[in-house]
């Protein structure tokens, strides 16, 4: 798999675990792939039809009285492995917005 977005969204989820589709934004933003969060949305919707990552409803946001959604990675799913060095990219990004998020 080469670094686009599909790499970027799968080793995203694949390191931080399922995530709202605000949370995923804010990580793969950083990488310039996606216009804006439309972009992102009409991406993930496709990625859940190619049965490449799950989409299901947040047990928080029943609380609140709105609908978010988790995306994860569906593991199983060969078309989703991701070499290392693709990993490694991925890591290292989302590393730095860890830093950056925790000086704040």
């Amino acid at each position: 798999m080469n670094f686009n977005k599909n790499s970027i969204v799968l080793g995203t989820l694949l390191l931080k675990g399922p995530l709202s589709r605000q949370n995923l934004w804010s990580y793969v933003s950083r990488f310039n792939f996606y216009s804006g969060l439309t972009n992102l949305k009409m991406h993930l919707d496709r990625m859940v039809k190619e049965r490449r990552i799950t989409r299901k409803v947040s047990p928080l946001s029943k609380t609140r009285g709105q609908e978010i959604f988790e995306f994860a990675i569906i593991k199983e799913n060969e078309r989703n492995n991701i070499p290392e060095d693709t990993l490694d990219k991925i890591k290292t990004e989302i590393n730095e917005f860890d830093k950056l998020f925790e000086k704040k």
